[in-house]
């Protein structure tokens, strides 16, 4: 089982107390584990064995889990994702060393990454908050992928031409609409009565836009259908 946790990358999080996870007749012992992922690990509180009684030998297992919505990018905003490529990691490496020193105030003096990874190890094992340290590395991880990652430069979005004969300059504006409100749809996450009311609005668009593209080809097309008549007429 140990080499299976390790393995996998995987943690317990059963904490010392007077009572055991299993307890019968023959004995007693802590042979329940309750495992969580990395992801996982600060977000799992609270775990004890409890008192009340359950229908087995095997006791009842509590704990609460900590589901704070995108709690490292600030409420709605989608998550970013960094792509450092081959050429980038010794900034990276660099830049990494120097945000974990400032952030943590850790002297480093031309030291190496194995120096600050103990001092590192140090500060955790004396905290009594996991949570807050992960945090602090989340948020250092992120600096560091920000100071290596140079945003991408605007590219001036060249206006298409018309793919299509029966597209309007309506359709455009409808479009457009159609698309914001479906923005303001998505961002809502923790307003139901919002949400729904955005939802209202956008699906009224979204079906606007659709009848206005259907009635746009129809027409286009009794004009052709039209000007083959009159261009050829029947003997």
């Amino acid at each position: 089982m140990e080499d299976f946790i390790a393995r996998n990358q995987l943690n317990t999080i059963n904490e010392d107390s007077p009572r055991r996870t299993f307890q019968s007749s023959r004995g007693k012992s802590n042979i329940d584990l309750t495992i969580v992922t990395n992801q996982m690990l600060a977000d799992v509180i609270g775990w004890e064995i409890a008192y009340e009684e359950s229908a087995s030998d095997h006791n009842i297992l509590t704990f609460s889990i900590n589901f704070e919505a995108d709690k490292f990018n600030g409420g709605n905003s989608p998550k970013l994702m960094y792509t450092i490529k081959e050429q980038q990691h010794k900034e990276f490496y660099r830049n990494l060393f120097h945000i974990i020193s400032k952030n943590f105030q850790i002297e480093n003096n031309g030291g190496s990454m194995e120096n600050i990874d103990e001092k590192l190890y140090t500060i955790l094992t004396g905290k009594n908050n996991i949570r807050l340290f992960i945090e602090k590395i989340d948020d250092t991880v992120q600096e560091t992928c920000r100071a290596t990652c140079k945003p991408p430069s605007k590219s001036t979005n060249k206006v298409k031409g018309r793919t299509v004969p029966w597209w309007t300059d309506a359709l455009t504006t409808m479009r457009k609409r159609r698309n914001a409100l479906r923005r303001l749809y998505q961002r809502i996450k923790n307003n139901n009565d919002l949400r729904e009311s955005r939802r209202k609005q956008y699906t009224t668009a979204k079906t606007l836009y659709q009848s206005a593209i259907k009635k746009e080809k129809n027409n286009i097309l009794e004009k052709t259908l039209h000007c083959n008549i009159t261009d050829k007429p029947m003997d």
